[in-house]
């Protein structure tokens, strides 16, 4: 198996730091939406990279799922490190194969055995002495990864064994390190780490602390320095000495940027008291501000953002708790379920006030703070909630002029700054629209677009709620085609004048710019809406009219993935044969069985409209009739032909069906209709015995709407209660038509029927 030293190296270089509280693993869960659905405050605006994986992140055990790189993240500076140290005397690739390839061990070690034998018959490549550093330091960093790399399956409780440096290796290499004679820095600096690595991976881990007390006045502060700082920091932690541990982690955490992910994961939180004792272990004030916001992390960010102002009002570690605080805040406000009904504008009843309040005394001195900005638009979008409209506004200014070149935050200001103003709407006139459009436009057309926001700039949740507030603005107005056009709600159009009315203004030529605006963002096209105005008019028996709309919604190409597909509309054809009544509902059957003709949508309708012709002139009325009784039980939630209402405007594809269409695709009056006109023209009894059947399934099916289809839950039916009802059709069938042939074929085919009639025979015994 090939695997890089390297990757060895910064693992036990670092990998103390994963002591505090154990490894942890996880994965995008099926239907991550981003924090962008519920959010639109976005904290990469005001705190660097390095605090990123400590963004609010309610579901998830770091911000954007954020693992702790130990492996890789140092990788080049380390490679640039030893080749700008060894220079010409050893080729670049040499330095990556030796450091990064398992494979160069045995080249290594017989390197080794020549740096250590007579340095006559050495060869070329240890002419150099820096070389004959690299080759010593490697000797000994491969010795000690044999410890400092072993790992074991969490889920394995028969192989952990864990492999310690040997006391013998650890005094070789503290030994070379004391005797180095006029030291190379870089070397020492090196071979002084591994020193402290092969103490922490021994039996005697506790070693660290002292050897590093004596020795790390002598080194650099460089990124060598503090990942020995965690050693020692890992070694008081073994030792429950957790108040030395935190305070280590905390100067980590201050002083080391690229290293805050995994102090603070390794940082044990603390009471209130235990913090007062811990505080007293760290060496400054910037030091127990980072031990502060890093248990404000894991408990009350509000009180950590307090204590930290007290100790250091300028600490750049205010901000990330600011912006946690703020995040969880409007988390209390925005609802993402609910946004089509709209909180207009905001429920601010369980805001935290408090830290509220002290916010704007913190602002009445904004230069003693490391990002006013941050403060300002925090301050003004909570503010914002409790409707203080005038202070959000205020706040929003004095923010500004703070944000120059900064794209992030000038684009949170714009936002809020709209949503400030829409909250405050009663009404949409042209003075509203003229102030509105261009931030508007902006919004929905250009952020969208726009590369440097889109990366992480939360709009999406905002963009939603401005266009659903305007919409409750407008149907409080009583302007159901601007409500509609803003936030389509099912059911606009079974209205026949509303949706002529959105057609008239759809079509219309030089809209305004806000008309324009959002007749572009309207999410349906007209054969969208043709269509769903075909099925509405074809559900309520306008069949004319319902041929003239399906007409109009011709087959459209939409782009999916990388080309071009065809949504049918008008064209889509019906899969099962609709005009069909079988005894035994079986659509899969249906879909599956040969079928002379292919009905598509409006084929259907021109049939339905000549069956209908045909009842008005008398003609054939049983037959004619009972074809128009099965179309419409096939068109229903419970036929063969669902094809037939599926339209994006109605959104019907599932076993829900909706409250407002429940009438049109549960209902059974058309069906039932027919039916009974069917019977009333039947001729014999074994027409009258098919059409009491059929009619014994649509008084299932009204049964089964009323008692289970209705409720939004999925409810499991009772057997007892739900099975083998004396429908009327069925009791009509036994006693009037039990000597027709049709009577045998459903005794045949109906077990549901077999049954009725086992339990009406047994009442009789």
């Amino acid at each position: 198996m090939t695997r890089t030293f390297f990757k060895k190296l910064l693992v036990a270089s670092v990998s103390v730091l994963a002591l505090g509280i154990g490894i942890y693993a996880y994965a995008c869960a099926d239907g991550w939406w981003g924090y962008s659905y519920v959010s639109s405050f976005t904290p990469e605006a005001f705190a660097d990279d390095s605090y990123k994986p400590l963004f609010y992140a309610p579901e998830e055990k770091f911000y954007d799922y954020a693992q702790l790189e130990y492996i890789e993240k140092d990788k080049d500076n380390i490679l640039a490190d030893w080749q700008q140290y060894l220079g010409a005397a050893l080729p670049k690739n040499k330095i990556t194969f030796y450091l990064m390839n398992d494979s160069s061990a045995t080249e290594i070690e017989q390197l080794y055995r020549e740096l250590q034998g007579n340095a006559t018959q050495r060869s070329g490549l240890l002419a150099s002495k820096k070389t004959q550093n690299f080759v010593q330091f490697l000797h000994y960093a491969k010795a000690i990864e044999a410890s400092s790399t072993t790992t074991f399956s969490s889920w394995d409780y028969e192989d952990r064994i864990v492999v310690q440096t040997q006391s013998s290796l650890v005094e070789d290499i503290e030994t070379f390190y004391q005797n180095l004679e006029k030291p190379d820095a870089f070397f020492a600096n090196r071979i002084w780490f591994q020193v402290l690595k092969a103490k922490f991976y021994s039996d005697d881990r506790g070693s660290v602390i002292p050897f590093f007390e004596a020795s790390a006045n002598k080194q650099p502060k460089n990124d060598l320095y503090y990942r020995a700082l965690g050693y020692v920091a890992g070694a008081y932690y073994q030792q429950s000495a957790y108040d030395k541990s935190n305070a280590l982690f905390a100067s980590i955490f201050n002083d080391v940027p690229s290293k805050r992910h995994e102090a603070l994961y390794n940082f044990r939180p603390l009471s209130a008291d235990s913090l007062h004792q811990a505080l007293q272990q760290a060496d400054s004030k910037a030091v127990q501000a980072s031990m502060v916001a890093m248990n404000g992390y894991y408990h009350d960010a509000a009180e950590a953002m307090k204590r930290i102002y007290a100790i250091q009002a300028n600490s750049p570690h205010l901000d990330f708790l600011l912006t946690r605080w703020v995040n969880a805040e409007e988390s209390k406000v925005n609802d993402y379920y609910n946004v089509q009904k709209s909180s207009y504008p905001w429920d601010a009843s369980q805001i935290d006030k408090e830290t509220l309040n002290w916010l704007g005394e913190v602002l009445k001195q904004p230069k003693k703070l490391h990002n006013p900005p941050l403060v300002y638009l925090a301050y003004g979008y909570i503010s914002m909630f409790c409707k203080d409209h005038e202070v959000a506004k205020t706040a929003y200014a004095k923010a500004a002029r703070y944000a120059r070149n900064q794209p992030l935050v000038a684009a949170q200001i714009r936002l809020f700054s709209l949503l400030n103003k829409v909250s405050q709407l009663k009404k949409v006139d042209a003075k509203s629209e003229k102030d509105l459009l261009a931030d508007l436009t902006w919004l929905y057309q250009e952020v969208p677009q726009d590369s440097v926001l889109t990366k992480s700039f939360r709009y999406e949740y905002a963009s939603t709620w401005i266009k659903t507030a305007l919409s409750a603005v407008y149907a409080n107005n009583n302007n159901p085609l601007m409500a509609e056009l803003l936030y389509s709600e099912q059911g606009f159009y079974d209205n026949k004048e509303q949706g002529a009315r959105m057609e008239e203004f759809l079509l219309q030529e030089n809209k305004n710019g806000w008309n324009t605006l959002f007749a572009d963002l309207y999410p349906y096209n007209l054969s969208d809406i043709y269509e769903s105005r075909a099925i509405y008019a074809y559900y309520q028996n306008r069949i004319e009219e319902a041929i003239d709309l399906m007409e109009r919604a011709t087959p459209q190409q939409v782009r999916i993935d990388r080309g071009y597909d065809d949504i049918y509309y008008n064209a889509a054809i019906l899969r099962g044969n609709p005009f069909n009544g079988k005894i035994k509902d079986c659509n899969d059957c249906d879909h599956e069985a040969p079928q002379k003709v292919k009905y598509t949508k409006l084929d259907f309708l021109r049939k339905v409209q000549e069956l209908k012709q045909h009842i008005e002139r008398g003609t054939d009325v049983y037959t004619n009739a009972l074809l128009l009784g099965n179309a419409y039980y096939s068109t229903s939630f419970f036929g063969n032909a669902r094809v037939f209402y599926y339209n994006t405007i109605i959104g019907e594809y599932g076993n829900y069906i909706s409250t407002k269409n429940q009438p049109y695709i549960l209902g059974m009056s058309n069906a039932k209709m027919y039916y009974e006109k069917a019977l009333s023209a039947a001729e014999n009894k074994e027409q009258r015995a098919k059409v009491s059947y059929l009619m014994a399934k649509v008084d299932r099916n009204e049964f089964y709407r009323k008692s289970y289809l209705q409720n939004e839950e999925y409810y499991w039916a009772d057997p007892e209660q739900a099975m083998f009802k004396a429908w009327t059709g069925f009791r009509n069938l036994k006693n009037d038509y039990a000597d027709t042939k049709y009577y045998q074929e459903v005794i045949r085919e109906c077990g549901y029927f077999r049954s009725y009639l086992a339990q009406e025979n047994g009442k009789g015994r």
